[in-house]
C-alpha cells in the first residue's frame, strides 16, 4: 500500500476449525515586508480556488469522522455496517446507509493498519501498527447502548498486515520481524510461523483453506502448512531480488503469482515453487489478483505509474492493456467482481474494466487523493473505499447489462 509505510507501517473448511491447532532558520524580523496589491491577491486567491475544485461525488454515503488518512476498511457479510481504522490511532463501525458511527473501538494505541471481520460475521479485529490486537464480539442489536465486547487482546511485535481466514474464525497478522502469528478466535489458540529477521509484507491464504503464501521484504516468498507451522515450499532464491509487493493464489490451488517493485511477476507451483514464468511487466508494481473464476483464466496487474494489463493465466501471455503508464492515475488497489477488474487509483477514481475487452466501463469519484483500500459486498453490491483524504465513501456497484 502507497503511503501506509511511509506515513504509519491493506471455503473447505466449515467452522472455526483449522484441525491439528494446538490448544497450548529563516527570522521574521529580518525578512523584508512585502506589498502585495490588490490584484495580486485576487489571482492568488482564485488559484487556490481552482486547485480545490473536487470531483464529482458518486457516493452514496461518506463517512468522514477520521482525523487524518484512513488506511483500512472492511464490510460486515450483511453489508448493512462497515468499519474503518485510520492514523488517527482510531476505529469506527457505522452505518452503511447513514454513515452515523455505531461503535468506536477504543483502546489503540497507533494507526489501526487492519480492520476486518471474521467470515460468518460473530467478531470483529481491529490492529494496530504497534501491534496492539483487539477482537470483538459483533452486536448487532439496533439499540445497543453499550460498547462491543473485548473476547480476545494481544500485544505482538510491530505489524505490517493482517487478514482473517475466509471459513475459519481464524485471525492472521504479519510482523515487522518476520514472523506471522496465527489466533484461533475466540479460544486465543496461538501459532507463531517463525520468519528470517525480514519484515513480512504480504499474505494470501490458498483456496484449500490450510496453506498461506507469504512475501518479505528481501524478495523471499514462502508457503506455509497452518496445521504444521511449517514451510512446504519457497521460489528459488534470487528470483525477486527486491520487495515483495503482493501475492495471490489460483482458485484451483496450483498456483501463485508474486511481484516485486522491479516490475517483474512470477508465477510458481504451489507444491514446490518451481517457476512457471516470470513476466517482465512494469516499474512499480503494485497490485496482483486471480480472476476468481478458473474458467475465465485470466490474472490482472496495477502499477503505480497507472498501467492496468490483463493476461493469460495458461500461456502467461498479455492479453489487454487496459490503461497504459503516464496515461492513466496509478493503482494501489484491485478486485475481482466477477469478470471485471475494479481498481482504486492515486487520483482517488475507482475505475472499473470488462476482462473480455479491456474496456473501461465505469468511473466513480468523489475522493479528492490517493485510495489506500477498497472492499466489496456482494450481498448489496457494495463497493467501500478509504482515502489520504480522510473519509471513507461507499458507492453503488450496477453490474454491466448484456
Amino acid at each position: 500500500m502507497r503511503g501506509l509505510s511511509e506515513d504509519t507501517p491493506p471455503s473447505s473448511i466449515n467452522g472455526d476449525e483449522i484441525t491439528g491447532m494446538d490448544d497450548d532558520g529563516i527570522y521574521f524580523e529580518e525578512m523584508e515586508e512585502i506589498q502585495f496589491d490588490d490584484e495580486e491577491m485576487v489571482d492568488d486567491q482564485e488559484e487556490e480556488d481552482t486547485e480545490m475544485i473536487r470531483p464529482e461525488d458518486h457516493a452514496i454515503t461518506v463517512f468522514n469522522k477520521h482525523n487524518g488518512s484512513v488506511f483500512c476498511c472492511d464490510f460486515h457479510p450483511n453489508g448493512k455496517i462497515a468499519v474503518t481504522g485510520g492514523e488517527d490511532d482510531k476505529a469506527y463501525v457505522w452505518s452503511t446507509e447513514t454513515g452515523d458511527v455505531l461503535m468506536d473501538c477504543i483502546g489503540h494505541k497507533d494507526s489501526v493498519i487492519f480492520v476486518g471481520f471474521s467470515f460468518d460475521g460473530t467478531f470483529l479485529a481491529t490492529v494496530d501498527m504497534c501491534g496492539l490486537i483487539k477482537v470483538w464480539k459483533v452486536n448487532l442489536e439496533e439499540n445497543q447502548q453499550e460498547p462491543w465486547s473485548v473476547v480476545f487482546e494481544y500485544e505482538a511485535d510491530d505489524l505490517s498486515w493482517g487478514s482473517w481466514h475466509f471459513g475459519a474464525r481464524v485471525l492472521i497478522c504479519g510482523a515487522v520481524t518476520g514472523d506471522i502469528y496465527i489466533f484461533k478466535i475466540p479460544s486465543g489458540d496461538t501459532k507463531v510461523l517463525q520468519g528470517h529477521n525480514i519484515r513480512t509484507e504480504c499474505g494470501k491464504m490458498f483456496h484449500d483453506g490450510v496453506r498461506l503464501a507469504a512475501g518479505y521484504e528481501d524478495g523471499t516468498v514462502k508457503v506455509w502448512d497452518l496445521k504444521t507451522a511449517t514451510v512446504v515450499s519457497q521460489i528459488p532464491p534470487g528470483i525477486h531480488q527486491i520487495r515483495v509487493t503482493a501475492v495471490d493464489t489460483h482458485p484451483d490451488n496450483s498456483l501463485m503469482l508474486s511481484i516485486a517493485t522491479d516490475g517483474k511477476a512470477v508465477m510458481t507451483t504451489s507444491s514446490n515453487g518451481k517457476v512457471v514464468a516470470q513476466m517482465e511487466a512494469e516499474n512499480d508494481l503494485e497490485v496482483v489478483a486471480f480472476s476468481p473464476d478458473p474458467q475465465l483464466g485470466y490474472f490482472a496487474l496495477g502499477t503505480l505509474n497507472g498501467s492496468v494489463t490483463i493476461w493469460d493465466t495458461a500461456r502467461q501471455m498479455l492479453r489487454h492493456h487496459c490503461a497504459k503508464s503516464q496515461e492513466s492515475d496509478g493503482v494501489t488497489k484491485m478486485l475481482w467482481i466477477k469478470d471485471e477488474v475494479v481498481t482504486g487509483c492515486l487520483d482517488g477514481s475507482v475505475r472499473v474494466y470488462e476482462a473480455r475487452s479491456g474496456n473501461r466501463r465505469l468511473v466513480l469519484t468523489g475522493h479528492w487523493s490517493e485510495i489506500l483500500d477498497l472492499t466489496y459486498n456482494e450481498k448489496e453490491k457494495l463497493i467501500l473505499t478509504t482515502s489520504d483524504d480522510g473519509t471513507a465513501r461507499i458507492f453503488k456497484y450496477n453490474e454491466k447489462t448484456e
